[in-house]
């Protein structure tokens, strides 16, 4: 019998990582997961927003605080030319990351009939076409011979839609098909991408409470809870490490196992 190469877990020590759209719980305990695993991290804003450069920042100090190197961004991920430009910034004063994590989110619920031509271009923009064009930056930026990893963070419904999210869901499964091309164009250079769909979570809009007896949502989850950022992080962190270089093109529920109800 030939001998098992194990390869190292969860340890990312001596990578450098991207996690884009720090106002995400997810993003931010994906980032923080990564710190603790041994990564250095750089982290950016999705949007150009005073609240969501501020959790950027302080985001960026906590990491700092583990000893990891650092830094922080704005990004407003509807524009390609930002997405290249920072990233360009990133390489050039960070170092050109081998992990990046496109977390941005923009969610609306309403009436398919109630949606405006704005509001569903933002929702593209943001979900699906920045997503895009931070795959295609991270594609220029990448170094021959060094594997990388592209993580997506989105969302159970771009798979199973539901009443007044049509929208969204168009938007987040886009996601899908930019995972399953990717996987196949990146695959020869040595990058993997992957995605994680989340179900219902702490910071879900309109979940309602979070008890049992209260929720009629909660009935639904076996687990009988909501998702939290590190059921999301630990999942990430995997995908980002070297246990996973044989995982590509796939998109990993983290749903509680709510999508068997679904």
């Amino acid at each position: 019998m030939t001998d098992w190469d194990r390869k190292p877990g969860f340890d990312l020590s001596g990578k450098r990582a991207l996690v884009v759209g720090a106002g995400s719980p997810a993003a931010q305990a994906i980032a923080l997961g990564f710190a603790e695993a041994g990564a250095d991290v750089a982290v950016a804003s999705a949007t150009l927003d005073g609240d969501e450069i501020m959790d950027a920042k302080r985001l960026s100090k906590a990491i700092g605080a583990m000893g990891r190197a650092t830094m922080s961004q704005g990004w407003d991920v509807t524009l390609p030319t930002n997405i290249q430009v920072g990233l360009r910034q990133v390489v050039k004063d960070f170092g050109r990351p081998s992990i990046i994590v496109y977390a941005a989110d923009a969610t609306s619920a309403g009436p398919v009939t109630k949606v405006t031509d704005t509001e569903f271009a933002r929702l593209l923009n943001v979900n699906t076409a920045g997503a895009f064009s931070t795959s295609r930056s991270f594609f220029k930026e990448h170094e021959e011979g060094v594997n990388g990893r592209l993580i997506f963070v989105t969302s159970l419904l771009g798979e199973r839609g539901m009443p007044n999210l049509v929208a969204y869901a168009a938007a987040k499964a886009g996601i899908a098909g930019l995972v399953a091309a990717l996987a196949q164009e990146g695959g020869p250079l040595g990058i993997t991408a992957n995605a994680i769909a989340t179900g219902w979570m702490e910071w879900t809009p309109g979940r309602g409470p979070a008890e049992i007896g209260q929720n009629r949502l909660l009935r639904y989850i076996p687990l009988k809870r909501f998702g939290t950022g590190d059921d999301v992080a630990g999942l990430a962190l995997l995908l980002a490490s070297d246990a996973a270089s044989f995982l590509n093109g796939q998109v990993f529920h983290v749903d509680g196992g709510v999508a068997g109800h679904l």
